[in-house]
């Protein structure tokens, strides 16, 4: 067989993994005590060694006829009744589940609603989705060689703060954020007419908003603001966020656009490319860049196969003058 296999598959068992199996968490009810659910369950399931997961974004069972919303919405109903009914709070209910699975390891919006299109939800919608929607294809790079990390450590794409910051006690019992790779921590809104939320940063670090390039001090709790458009989204400094060139799909070949570096720390990262359909890469068809930023000589270099960038131009490193 020339192209990849992949299985998308709603049990699973120790091994399962193994198979090129990807899993999701069924056929779940289109709530917000439902979307709040998913961020442990995914924690959890991802932890018990299956890093491939994701939810059917939105949910996949019919919406109710009607929902009256515990606080005003934050995306107006009205141009989206077709879509919706009389679920008034579902556009922003989608919105939210949106933002968060553009974070997981599947990115799949999946459900029985008529239509599922960025602009099936309203005008209001459609910019937000189209903005996470184009900011996954942007992060392609990093997400694509973090299944190569996978591949190599079994480290999994996200994982609860206790799996990456075991020196602080404060982690162990948070369900509701985590990491998304090495460099991100991700915060979902899971409350309805919500626009801030609160966010633990792990200690033994600083962090970046990802939106306003501040740093803060690890070890501390944040009430962020979180308005519809955005998610809590934090880099951790000695980052490296390899960004990719704007493309419509991942058929197409999509080089990098620039790479993102958060001083503060050394840091490192391993950007890996093949074909991204076939199985040449088991024979040796794939190219690995180190990449190796020096925090004291605010420097950043590789070894392995060329970037694909030839200038500096390229290196956005946050905070620095410009």
């Amino acid at each position: 067989m020339k192209e990849r296999a992949l299985i998308l598959a709603r049990d699973a068992y120790p091994g399962a993994q193994h198979n090129g199996a990807i899993f999701w968490s069924s056929d779940i009810s289109p709530t917000w005590d439902v979307m709040k659910r998913q961020v442990p369950t995914g924690i959890n399931f991802v932890a018990s060694g299956m890093p491939y997961w994701s939810t059917d974004i939105g949910g996949w069972q019919g919406l109710p006829y009607s929902h009256t919303p515990e606080r005003p919405v934050l995306i107006d109903p009205s141009d989206a009744r077709a879509e919706v009914g009389h679920y008034d709070d579902y556009p922003e209910l989608y919105v939210r589940w949106f933002e968060y699975g553009a974070f997981q390891p599947n990115f799949r919006t999946h459900g029985t609603r008529p239509e599922n299109e960025v602009w099936s939800y309203g005008k209001q919608a459609e910019p937000i989705l189209e903005k996470f929607l184009r900011l996954r294809y942007e992060l392609m790079p990093y997400i694509y060689s973090l299944g190569y990390r996978v591949n190599q450590t079994s480290a999994p794409f996200m994982r609860g703060l206790f799996m990456d910051f075991g020196d602080d006690p404060k982690v162990a019992n948070i369900g509701d954020e985590y990491m998304f790779g090495p460099a991100l921590l991700v915060a979902p809104v899971t409350d309805q007419g919500m626009t801030s939320r609160e966010v633990y940063l792990p200690a033994g670090t600083d962090w970046y908003n990802f939106w306003t390039n501040e740093r803060v001090h690890g070890g501390q709790s944040l009430t962020v603001s979180a308005p519809i458009d955005q998610i809590p989204l934090f880099v951790r400094a000695g980052s490296i966020l390899p960004l990719g060139t704007v493309v419509e799909s991942t058929n197409e070949v999509q080089k990098i656009a620039k790479v993102r570096v958060y001083p503060g720390a050394n840091g490192e990262f391993d950007l890996y490319r093949d074909d991204g359909t076939t199985y040449a890469y088991e024979k040796g068809a794939f190219e690995v860049s180190h990449l190796h930023w020096d925090d004291a000589a605010k420097k950043l270099t590789h070894t392995g196969a060329a970037v694909g960038y030839t200038t500096g131009e390229a290196v956005d490193v946050v905070g620095a003058e410009r």
